[in-house]
């Protein structure tokens, strides 16, 4: 086998663990070069990107924006790392409501989380704290 395919299988193999997981850590770093984790749901892309839907607003969001590379993790709800797991990182890029790969990632959190994302968007519409929606989109590298 070639070794860019079987980069890219071993890509897609990490992607697929990584989206198993029903919380990850997001780790973005700060201006002066300090880690800030914060548990996010994840959801896979046919293609083997993972994403995620959040506010505009968020500081992970304004964090991406000024620096792309990432770390995911496997956690739990309150963002504690699991006992022995690893990180990947990757790098992500921030996507508007009104892109395609929006809707993607939408869908695919919403059929991973199902009633959890319906409560989630509901409630989440009546606040502006966040601002509108984005996803971020994310290619993993290890």
């Amino acid at each position: 086998m070639p070794q860019t395919k079987l980069l890219q299988v071993c890509q897609i193999w990490i992607s697929k663990l990584i989206s198993d997981e029903r919380y990850v850590s997001l780790s973005t770093w700060t201006n002066d070069g300090n880690r800030k984790r914060t548990p996010v749901w994840i959801a896979l892309l046919d293609d083997g990107r993972v994403g995620f839907t959040t506010g505009k607003k968020t500081w992970k969001v304004k964090r991406i924006l000024r620096n792309p590379s990432v770390e995911l993790q496997p956690c739990n709800f309150k963002g504690v790392l699991n006992k022995d797991s690893e990180g990947c990182v990757g790098m992500a890029r921030v996507v508007d409501m009104d892109e395609e790969e929006y809707t993607l990632i939408k869908k695919a959190i919403r059929k991973k989380y199902g009633i959890q994302d319906m409560l989630a968007s509901f409630f989440g519409q009546f606040s502006k704290k966040y601002g509108e929606g984005c996803a971020v989109v994310i290619s993993l590298e290890k």
